[in-house]
């Protein structure tokens, strides 16, 4: 699977998580329906662009929450079909997410608490600005997604993934 972005998207912004979007494993992801007519990967990506976008304004730490943002639903399955867990969806894939992404990348402390605690107020208060704007970025495009309307990086063509 290969990934193509267009020249607009903010340099310092792929710097930052070039490292996950060349990941095979984490480009799988585009495999996954995601809010009814998107894929787990745009859905990601979007709100890594986003929070990566309000860290940057309101000076908090960007380039984890790029990296948190790409990573919170980090989870290889389809909830449809089953879960790892007896848990519901929504307590579950957080920690799936997180240890994916301590299994597969360098994530910091703040990268993963704000991975665990994007669900909120389903899952734990998120401790840091960095998990709250995540969180909040989460259910904005969670949003718009549900209403096919196009958002940050999955309008105009600025990403597209095709087969490899």
């Amino acid at each position: 699977m290969d990934i193509t972005l267009s020249e607009d998207i903010d340099a310092e912004y792929l710097e930052d998580v070039s490292d996950i979007l060349t990941n095979r494993e984490f480009l799988a992801l585009n495999c996954f329906r995601h809010h009814y007519a998107t894929t787990r990967l745009m859905h990601s990506m979007n709100v890594s662009y986003i929070s990566w976008l309000m860290a940057k304004k309101l000076g908090c730490d960007a380039k984890a929450a790029a990296r948190a943002g790409l990573l919170h639903d980090f989870f290889l399955y389809d909830p449809r079909q089953g879960r790892p867990s007896r848990e519901m969806q929504a307590f579950c894939h957080p920690k799936v997410a997180a240890a994916n992404s301590e299994d597969t990348f360098d994530i910091t402390e703040k990268e993963k608490e704000a991975i665990l605690s994007h669900m909120f107020p389903l899952g734990p208060l998120p401790k840091t600005q960095e998990a709250w704007i995540i969180s909040g970025a989460d259910k904005l495009c969670a949003c718009v997604e549900v209403f096919h309307i196009g958002i940050a990086l999955s309008r105009n063509g600025r990403v597209v993934v095709s087969a490899a």
